[in-house]
């Protein structure tokens, strides 16, 4: 029986069109990763001189924390903008450790709704507040949405999806990311010719998807795995209400024409899961008892991180700039989401062929060898103010012609490496990993190690770099590319083809029940 998907049983059609209204629930679940996606896109066109920034030489109105008009803008100092950018990072962190405590109790639909309200209350109070401490807060709760949606999506469409093509839409979840990134970069190019204002408008966009999104989700159907888990653990009295609905649900997924259809695919699935976790329910402290699938989720998303994801885009117009393309620097963020989005197709169509494994093998080389390019070419950076470090230089930096062009190839083969490695197969692999008795709660540790991990990351490339130089940075983060390749092989498990219950088996060295039993009980 598929562990997420439902494996085929007596009679019913395992063909792709039977399997329709999973890519319908896909479109509105993910919406919050396209939500996730926009925010980053927009933000640098919010806190730039001229909308939420004053530009120099401003003589109109300059807010304050606490006054109060549309057409005043803010003197924000480097920390300060910082922050305000991280917004997004801190309040998804914090609703991922509410899930970590409730996300069992709420749901994977309910997480999906709340999501969406969050998304439209902190878009609209951001769009509209009038005052600084309203943009803030705008931008946390928009921010706590992000932490419900990314905990979700992946368990979600992994619950709902046949095991054949399962890597393809969980590592899809990445692809809507990066089209929300260029939606954002988008509307921020149509609005920013909006002086003062035009953030505003960019933001509300933000507030129309989401409404989209909470309408849509409305018609989907929560997991049948979480309503027979829910049934499993129930004591009240209500299992056949919930293997009820659970039935109907399956009916849905599978655009089955009867409830006899999936009864037998049902109680396969109870069978399976009373067999895996029993009737207990479980703790907070229970993923802790997971240790290797633990390792291996919160592992992969930390490396993810910390190989310098964030601070090598934080370079990217820089590095344009030193290649000479001057004030078409500005586009340099549409060239590296069209490499992201061209990599992201190219895992999407073939992680179900070709694995986990050898993707981010091969992704993670690509990132080794960018890395030390990018290294190697910051170091014949130049100063063009005579006499002056490349420390105290400011904007005038910049390189020889054939170094910058292969700083420019280093970037792109970073962005392409990462996007067909960490990008989506850490969260593809962490909807895989985790036993379904604690897949909740430690999905949650997870997504906050993820999170933490990127604060961390950007509110310290400063600091990393005056410490370090940014070719020692790099060089630091080809290392820790080398540590990940070495953390793969050593911990990181191929899952590609497995059902859930397989995979729960292997990470947590539990006897196989009945692997004689037919294959297409096994798996869709």
């Amino acid at each position: 029986m598929s562990g997420g998907a439902y494996g085929a049983c007596q009679g019913v059609s395992t063909t792709p069109e039977r399997f329709g209204n999973v890519y319908f629930a896909f479109v509105f679940i993910a919406t919050g990763g396209l939500l996730f996606g926009y925010i980053i896109g927009i933000n640098s066109n919010v806190v730039t001189s001229g909308q939420l920034v004053c530009p120099t030489g401003w003589t109109g109105a300059v807010g304050t924390w606490t006054s109060a008009g549309y057409e005043q803008c803010y003197k924000l100092d480097a920390i300060q903008i910082g922050l305000l950018s991280s917004l997004n990072l801190i309040g998804g962190c914090l609703s991922s450790l509410i899930c970590f405590r409730y996300a069992d109790d709420l749901g994977r639909k309910l997480e999906v709704q709340i999501a969406a309200v969050l998304y439209f209350v902190g878009a609209a109070v951001a769009a509209a507040a009038p005052v600084l401490w309203g943009v803030y807060a705008g931008f946390t709760i928009y921010g706590l949405g992000i932490g419900f949606a990314m905990h979700a999506a992946p368990v979600y469409i992994a619950e709902i999806s046949p095991a054949s093509v399962r890597g393809a839409l969980v590592s899809a979840k990445e692809l809507v990311i990066v089209v929300g990134m260029f939606l954002g970069f988008l509307f921020g190019y149509i609005f920013s010719s909006i002086d003062t204002v035009g953030w505003r408008w960019m933001v509300a966009i933000s507030g129309a998807f989401a409404l989209v999104m909470a309408v849509g989700i409305n018609f989907i159907p929560q997991s049948p795995r979480f309503l027979v888990l829910k049934a499993v653990r129930d004591r009240s009295g209500g299992s056949e209400r919930l293997i009820a609905e659970a039935m109907d649900a399956t009916k849905f997924f599978r655009r089955a024409t009867s409830l006899e259809e999936v009864r037998d695919e049902v109680e396969t699935m109870r069978s399976e899961v009373e067999a895996s976790i029993g009737t207990e329910v479980a703790k907070w402290s229970d993923p802790f008892k997971y240790p290797r699938p633990l390792i291996v989720g919160c592992g992969l998303v930390l490396l993810q991180q910390i190989t310098g994801q964030p601070s090598v885009l934080y370079f990217a117009t820089n590095i344009f700039k030193s290649a000479g393309f001057g004030s078409a620097a500005a586009l340099s963020s549409l060239g590296v989401g069209f490499v992201k989005l061209l990599a992201t197709l190219f895992t999407v169509w073939r992680i179900d062929q070709y694995g986990r494994r050898p993707l981010l093998f091969i992704g993670i080389g690509m990132m080794t060898v960018a890395l030390a390019l990018i290294g190697t070419a910051f170091l014949f950076r130049e100063c063009t103010e005579p006499g002056v470090s490349l420390a105290q230089c400011g904007d005038s930096v910049t390189s020889p012609h054939g170094w910058a062009l292969l700083t420019v190839f280093g970037l792109m083969l970073y962005v392409s490496g990462y996007q067909v490695s960490f990008g989506p197969i850490a969260w593809l692999m962490i909807s895989e990993v985790f036993p379904l008795r604690v897949r909740g709660a430690a999905f949650s540790i997870a997504a906050v190690v993820n999170f933490a991990s990127n604060i961390m990351m950007t509110l310290t490339a400063e600091v990393l770099q005056d410490a370090l130089t940014p070719s020692g940075v790099f060089f630091t983060y080809m290392g820790l590319a080398l540590v990940s390749l070495w953390f793969v092989n050593s911990m990181v498990p191929e899952t590609k083809g497995k059902t859930l219950e397989e995979i729960e088996r292997m990470m947590t060295d539990k006897p196989a029940k009945d692997y004689n039993a037919p294959e297409a009980m096994k798996r869709a």
